[in-house]
């Protein structure tokens, strides 16, 4: 994708008048990030943000005993609100974001996107609407945390992502330890559930992939 494809999936970018269109294609610059890559460690600086016009970007935490959880997804047509809070803050970068699938995406400086901020009412409300959007989906996450079973946890992870935003699947391609790590568990507690689910006919396991047998069954675990 070229840098005008995927400005043009941001909305905010075709409200703006188009000396800010010229200026703000004019800083951007492409970039390709591969499956793997990271595109922030914690405590890096951040010089830049991005984006995304294509691909997926993990955000997450992780401990000194090696547990991860994500904290949410960078996907087609969105960036990563931790990014700009520390582009507006100067502040190091406090989690980790690493490329899930294959990434396309436009960067631009810190210091022009912090001045765009004050003087663009169309990219500081942008940001403002990312802001709102983030909060609610990590308080959520604290919800489910903190107040779900893991097996209820589980159920609707499963769920939505047979659901794939209105896309139905019938086979999902995960390991247990990608699971656990998506929602902050141990492998052997995932694998446990998955096993209990299976004898409930809900969903058949095979290595790498989970099929769904009955979506009332699933439902009911939800």
């Amino acid at each position: 994708m070229n840098k005008s494809e995927i400005l043009a999936q941001f909305s905010f970018f075709n409200e703006l008048p188009s000396r800010w269109q010229q200026l703000v294609g004019e800083k951007a610059a492409s970039a390709s990030l591969p499956a793997g890559a990271f595109y922030f460690h914690e405590g890096d600086a951040c010089t830049h943000i991005a984006l995304v016009g294509k691909g997926d970007i993990r955000v997450y935490k992780g401990s000194e005993s090696g547990r991860e959880i994500t904290l949410y997804h960078v996907r087609t047509g969105s960036t990563c609100i931790l990014t700009a809070s520390c582009v507006l803050a100067g502040m190091s970068y406090p989690a980790s974001a690493r490329v899930e699938a294959a990434a396309e995406a436009v960067l631009f400086p810190a210091s022009d996107f912090r001045q765009w901020i004050t003087e663009s009412a169309e990219i500081r409300q942008f940001v403002f609407e990312t802001l709102a959007r983030r909060m609610a989906d990590v308080m959520a996450l604290i919800d489910e945390i903190t107040f779900r079973k893991m097996d209820a946890r589980l159920a609707t992870f499963l769920q939505q992502r047979f659901a794939n935003d209105g896309r139905p699947l019938t086979t999902l391609h995960f390991t247990h330890e990608q699971i656990a790590i998506e929602l902050g568990s141990a492998r052997e507690v995932i694998s446990r559930l998955l096993k209990e689910f299976e004898r409930l006919g809900a969903i058949s396991i095979t290595r790498g992939r989970i099929k769904l047998n009955d979506s009332k069954a699933l439902e009911r675990l939800v």
